[in-house]
Parts: C-alpha cells; sequence; structure tokens
C-alpha cells in the first residue's frame, strides 16, 4: 500500500518541495556536529586492488629487467661458411648422413672410413670387441667441423639411419648401424652404444637393410623395429627372407623368426614399409618383381599371439579388403608389380593419402603407380637407368617431379626431369659422365626445386677426346627452373668425389653442400678431405653456361645474383 507521505508527494509535488526546503533551512541554522567518516567496505577493497596493481607492475619491471640485462641469452652457434677436414692414410665409404647429432639445430656430417694406421696394433678389437679388421664412424660438427666423435663399427657397414626416435627408451633421437655378416648396433647422439643385437640370434644370416620402423608393438611405448636377413651360405641362391621383430628399447626379439620363401633376384636395399589408406601395413621388396607381405602375418608367425588377443596394438588388427584380395592365400605374398625385373623401389608421398603413390623403377622404365589401387599413372621409357630418380618441385603444382639419369651411350648420359602428373619431359639435357659419377641431389626454395647433378656438356673439343677423359674428373651444374635454357656450373676439378649430398644446414637460413673426397673402400689408403661449403658462396664463383636449345636474355652477372638471392626452404 501507498503511504501517506507517498501520496502527499504524487498529489502536492510543490508543496511537498517547500516543505523539505523550510527543514533544510532550519537544520543549517544548527551547529553542525562533525563525524569521523568510516570507510566502506568497497573503500577498503579499492586500496587492496591499487596495492596489488603496482605490486605485478613491480614485479613485471623487475622480470624485464632480469631478462634484458642480467639473464644472458642463448649464445647461437655460428656456423662457418666453409670448412675442412683431413684424415690421411684412410679409405672411406660412398655415403654420407647428415644429422644434428649435438643439438645445436645445425646438421652435423656423419661417415665411416678405414685408417690404415690401425692395420697392426688391433686397437679396434680391444675397443668393442669386434672381429678385426673394423672401421671408424665419424661425426663432424656441421657449424665447423670439430670432431664431436668417433665410433668403432666393423668393417662392411652397409646402412646408418639417423634420427630414430626414443631409441633404448631415451627421449631423444639415435641412429641404426648396420652391417654385414648380422651387426645391429643402436647409438645416442653422443656416439654411446644403447644396445647391439645378440649375434647367436643371427648365426649363418647377412642382415640387408635398412631396418623398418615399426609403431609399438610389446606395449613399451617405443616403436619397434623389422629386421632383414638372407642366408649366408655360400653358392646357394637366395631361396629365402627371415624377419626378425626386435624391441627398440632394448634389442631383444620379439617372438621368433619368421622365413618367407622366395626366388632369384632380391634387391638388398629395397625393403620398405607401405601403408595402405585403412592404415593397413604392409612389408614391400623387390624380388624380380615387387612383392609384399602384411605385418599382421608376420607379427601373429613370431609370436603366435592371435589377432583378436585384448591388448594387440589396434594397428595390427587393420585389415585392407582391396589388398587382401590380391593375396595368394597359400604363400601369403602380394603381387605390386609384376612387368619387368625391377631395380629400384620408391615411396611418393602424398598429402592426405596414406598409400601416397609408388615409383618403380627397371633397367629401362620408370613407373608410377597409385600405392592404393596399384593403378599405373605413367611410364617413361630409357635407355638405361644409372640411379635411382631424385624427386624434387620443376614446376609449381605442388607434386613431385624426377630428375632421371640415362645412360644413353658409353660415357654418355642423358639428364630428364619428368613430370609427376602425367609424365611429360619438363627438361633434358646430354652430359658426359665416368664411372662411380656421384648421386644428383636437390634443395627446395620457396616455390620450387633446385637440382644438382655431376658430368660435364659436351663440347667440340671434349666430344672428339671422350675415350681419353679422365674417369676422375667432375663438374657440379646446378639448374632452377625458372632458368632452363641456362645453368650453372659450380665445380670443376679431377679430385675424386667419393661422395656429395646438399642439405639445409639450419632451419630456413642456409643451404649448403659436403663433399667426401680421397680413395674409395677396397683401394690403396690416401687422402680423405671432407668438405663443406654454403650454396652461395659457391654460386658467387660459378660459371654460366648456356644451353644450345633456348635463349635467357639475362646477363651472366644478373643470373648469378639471381641464384645468389634465392630462398631455400625445408
Amino acid at each position: 500500500m501507498t503511504t501517506n507521505k507517498d501520496l502527499q508527494t504524487e498529489i502536492h509535488p510543490l508543496k511537498n518541495e517547500e516543505t523539505e526546503s523550510q527543514h533544510a533551512n532550519e537544520a543549517s541554522d544548527k551547529p553542525k556536529v562533525t563525524k569521523p567518516k568510516k570507510l566502506t567496505k568497497f573503500g577498503q577493497l579499492s586500496k587492496w586492488r591499487t596495492a596489488a596493481f603496482f605490486l605485478v607492475l613491480f614485479l613485471c619491471l623487475v622480470a624485464v629487467f632480469a631478462f634484458s640485462f642480467i639473464i644472458p641469452c642463448p649464445v647461437r652457434p655460428s656456423s662457418k661458411r666453409e670448412w675442412t677436414r683431413t684424415f690421411e692414410n684412410a679409405a672411406t665409404y660412398p655415403f654420407l648422413t647428415l644429422w644434428d647429432a649435438n643439438k645445436d639445430k645445425v646438421a652435423d656430417v656423419m661417415f665411416v672410413f678405414k685408417d690404415s694406421n690401425n692395420t697392426n696394433n688391433g686397437s679396434c678389437v680391444s675397443e668393442e670387441g669386434l672381429s678385426f679388421p673394423c672401421a671408424y664412424l665419424t661425426v663432424l660438427s656441421g657449424t665447423n667441423g670439430s670432431l664431436l666423435w668417433m665410433q668403432t663399427v666393423v668393417e662392411d657397414i652397409q646402412h646408418i639411419q639417423c634420427g630414430v626416435e626414443n631409441l633404448g627408451d631415451r627421449k631423444s633421437s639415435g641412429c641404426l648401424v648396420i652391417g654385414n655378416p648380422h651387426y645391429v648396433m643402436a647409438i645416442n647422439s653422443s656416439g654411446e652404444t644403447v644396445w647391439s643385437l645378440n649375434t647367436s640370434l643371427a648365426t649363418d644370416l647377412l642382415v640387408i637393410g635398412p631396418a623398418l620402423i615399426l609403431p609399438d608393438l610389446d606395449g613399451d611405448e617405443v616403436e619397434d623395429l623389422l629386421l632383414i636377413f638372407i642366408p649366408s651360405r655360400q653358392g646357394n641362391p637366395i631361396n629365402e627372407l627371415i624377419f626378425m621383430l626386435v624391441s627398440g628399447k632394448s634389442g631383444d626379439p620379439i617372438g621368433q623368426k619368421v622365413y618367407q620363401n622366395c626366388a632369384k633376384g632380391l634387391v638388398p636395399s629395397s625393403p620398405l614399409m607401405h601403408i595402405t589408406n585403412t592404415g593397413a601395413y604392409y612389408i614391400l621388396f623387390i624380388q624380380g618383381t615387387v612383392q609384399g607381405v602384411a605385418l599382421k602375418d608376420i607379427y601373429t608367425r613370431a609370436t603366435g599371439i592371435p589377432l583378436s588377443a585384448p591388448k594387440l596394438n589396434a594397428i595390427l588388427k587393420k585389415s585392407d579388403p582391396e589388398w587382401e584380395t590380391k593375396t595368394n592365400i597359400t604363400s601369403g605374398i602380394i603381387e605390386v608389380y609384376n612387368s619387368q625385373p625391377v631395380k629400384y623401389l620408391q615411396q611418393v608421398h602424398v598429402a592426405g593419402k596414406n598409400a601416397g603413390k609408388l615409383l618403380i623403377s627397371t633397367d629401362y622404365a620408370v613407373e608410377l603407380l597409385d600405392g592404393q589401387s596399384l593403378q599405373s599413372y605413367w611410364c617413361h621409357n630409357l635407355s638405361q637407368i644409372q640411379e635411382m630418380p631424385l624427386p624434387g618441385y620443376f614446376n609449381k603444382d605442388d607434386i613431385f617431379d624426377f630428375l632421371i639419369e640415362d645412360l644413353i651411350e658409353k660415357n654418355m648420359k642423358k639428364v630428364t626431369i619428368v613430370d609427376g602428373k602425367i609424365g611429360k619431359i619438363l627438361w633434358e639435357e646430354e652430359l658426359i659422365t665416368r664411372e662411380n659419377c656421384p648421386k644428383p641431389s636437390s634443395v627446395n626454395t620457396e616455390s620450387r626445386s633446385i637440382f644438382l647433378f655431376w658430368g660435364e656438356l659436351p663440347t667440340q673439343n671434349n666430344v672428339s677426346l671422350l675415350e681419353k677423359i679422365s674417369e676422375k674428373s667432375h663438374n657440379l651444374y646446378m639448374l632452377h627452373p625458372l632458368h632452363p635454357n641456362i645453368i650453372l656450373e659450380l665445380k670443376n676439378g679431377t679430385e675424386n668425389v667419393v661422395a656429395f649430398t646438399t642439405t639445409l644446414f639450419e632451419h630456413s637460413r642456409h643451404a649448403g653442400c659436403v663433399l667426401l673426397l680421397g680413395q674409395p673402400k677396397g683401394s690403396q689408403p690416401g687422402r680423405l678431405t671432407v668438405i663443406k661449403q654454403k650454396l652461395k658462396d659457391i654460386i658467387y664463383l660459378s660459371r654460366v653456361r648456356r644451353l644450345k636449345k633456348g635463349y635467357d636474355d639475362f646477363r651472366d652477372d644478373e643470373i648469378i645474383d639471381y641464384f645468389h638471392r634465392m630462398i631455400y626452404s625445408s
């Protein structure tokens, strides 16, 4: 209900205001009594907020001051533009591995050599108990060429795989060193042995590489391995493969060895892991043709554990009906490619598809297959393939193209770049070649790739003297797709190039090349030289070679400046 006072106010608002004014005047005539003000709860909270704000501001200023002036910034390693390391009385192996061993974000250089100075003192045997003779696995710093570490290994090294995660349950990557007759060793980034395969498990067997990295099969949260062996019996044809599942944590076998019958024509370096679009794992290998075996079949035969077991890795339970219909029920083998004897087998990554594509090379053709349906996309015919095709980006369709070296006659090869989408020829040039010519290489730029390959452009003079050309003479050329009528001659000389590769030594910073010069394994020991050079520096000293098939209206200095300003990417 409305009170009388409120009602009077609504009816006589002016009268009410006059009354209140009179009361106010009367009150003003009375003496004022000052009462102490009391802080409200809101006022007290406001003071606390102010104090907290200034405290936080003070702490922030202290933190900024500490990080700016007191705590030093991490020192970024300064990479030398060029360095050289020399070893005397040595013979080396024809491969290089680049891997960041000391975790300074710069790729380091790994190679293997034999030192003739240790021929008589047997030091290799005393260090690791290895059968004499042995070799040295050596790692040089990518920043300045200093020696990081050396590890003794068996003489007959076949493969070195670096960047394998969590070997021995370490929270960092390591390397697998594989050699014959049955030598498998895991090492960490400091060169220390993590584990080695018990040799009694592979008596009378030869290991063929590389090791295949598998998902965790034994439940220890570390990826496991598949090693493949062949019998070492002298004089007998290779008629079986031996699969061994190995724990990546301890190097112990998972189950027993699995024997798979096969025919002649096995290519030792061919095995690879293939995943279909449904997630099923298959082991592919070259046995004249390309064949495959399901990983789940190998696992069940090795362990005796059925695929219905409750704690089995879910990956092993995945199947692919399309591939299973192509599998021989008796042998468990799937025929992936059976047209001609195969020389090289490569996987080609396709974004969004597990299966990707398969590039298959015979002596006389290169063919691209769909990794799921195994249907052919295209086939490029050759005279005689010289090296494994090199992937790179020549055009801007984001699909791998391939550089192929084709031996068209004695001491002459044709370097061809084939479109990865439809198989047409994008670029080709004939070069003089020698025996044991180094393999080509490529480095990605912002949108395409540069291609580097060895040989010599034919001229009227050197073609007439083709039979007398020294086998040790090599020229290194660089090609960029935007200047297809020009190649840069980066290097020329008579040094014996045993191995060559290029890479981004620092992520998106600088690209460099590594040369291994000296005497190959099996020859008389001599001086071994390892050289790392920055590509930009080599380009400044290069020579522009203009090809006859086209015209480029840029001056030589403009071409060199263009190549020098290229930005590389991973």
